[in-house]
């Protein structure tokens, strides 16, 4: 059991079964792995509404990027999580020895993060640059499901940030929505479903995506503040209610889409594409790793 203290710096597989399965057949063993968000929270960042399948969702993550790097991520020095949400990944890291770093836009994350999670500092951070970190601060960044979620200017923004805060000798790890999920998305009703996608504008990212470009579908939810036009503003107040409004600034947010060849020529102003993992999360996200060019 005292290696268990060890938490991600024990085996893979022992931390993996640790984490997914042995502290609910076992409520003891809970007191060796970082305690869970309320359900308000989990639900916010996962849609997910309880422990067990958090949980599942953490490790599959931890265990893709894992995979997708060239060594164990406790062996890194320092590891910035950008968009950590509420720590559905970065419960993953105690136990760590370096720095564990996050940023999040909601508040409610960052304030449970700091409160929950002793390994790990959070900072609150906005929908534009810059983020609060210095040049060259961290060895690894990660990033799950946000560049999923941004317009191509934002996204050259962010990547811009992101570079900026990586060490010359660093690497990233984010995801995207690429082919995989692109084909999903079109055969499958319940990712469809999921994605709550306005059928016209889904139709107009395929052919985007098509000729290679960033495909982006807006979304009418609580981050977006910037409507085409009227119809647009009437299905938002459907959606989501002024009072809800997590975001004051000029914001778009909806559900993006890029091919394989984009990112490889478009991300490569900033990075060399180390590799790339298609499908490497839930057969659905692709994983990028990418070093900066400095």
């Amino acid at each position: 059991m005292n290696q268990l203290k060890s938490g991600c710096r024990i085996p893979l597989e022992e931390w993996m079964g640790l984490n997914r399965v042995q502290i609910f057949t076992n409520p003891e063993l809970k007191r060796y792995v970082s305690p869970f968000p309320p359900i308000e929270l989990m639900a916010n960042v996962s849609g997910l509404q309880n422990e067990q399948d958090f949980a599942a969702h953490g490790t599959d993550i931890y265990r893709a990027l894992t995979a997708a790097s060239s060594k164990p991520f406790s062996e890194f020095s320092s590891i910035l999580d950008f968009g950590c949400g509420c720590g559905r990944l970065a419960r993953m890291f105690k136990g760590h020895s370096g720095r564990i770093a996050g940023c999040d836009i909601d508040a409610r994350h960052v304030d449970w993060i700091n409160n929950n999670l002793a390994f790990m500092e959070a900072k609150l951070s906005k929908v534009t640059p810059p983020i609060p970190y210095e040049d060259n601060e961290f060895e690894a960044i990660i990033s799950i499901s946000i560049f999923t979620h941004l317009t191509e200017k934002s996204q050259d923004q962010f990547l811009s940030e992101l570079y900026r805060v990586c060490s010359p000798v660093g690497r990233l790890f984010l995801t995207v929505h690429g082919k995989r999920a692109l084909e999903r998305a079109l055969n499958e009703p319940t990712i469809r479903a999921m994605l709550a996608m306005d059928e016209q504008r889904f139709e107009r990212a395929q052919l985007e995506f098509a000729e290679n470009r960033h495909a982006f579908v807006l979304q009418f939810g609580h981050l977006t503040t910037v409507l085409e036009n009227a119809s647009d503003i009437e299905r938002a107040k459907d959606t989501v209610s002024d009072s809800k409004k997590m975001v004051e600034e000029p914001f778009e947010y909806g559900i993006t889409f890029v091919p394989e060849d984009y990112v490889r020529s478009h991300w490569g102003k900033w990075f060399d594409i180390v590799d790339y993992h298609h499908g490497g999360i839930h057969n659905f996200q692709d994983i990028v790793v990418l070093k900066p060019k400095k």
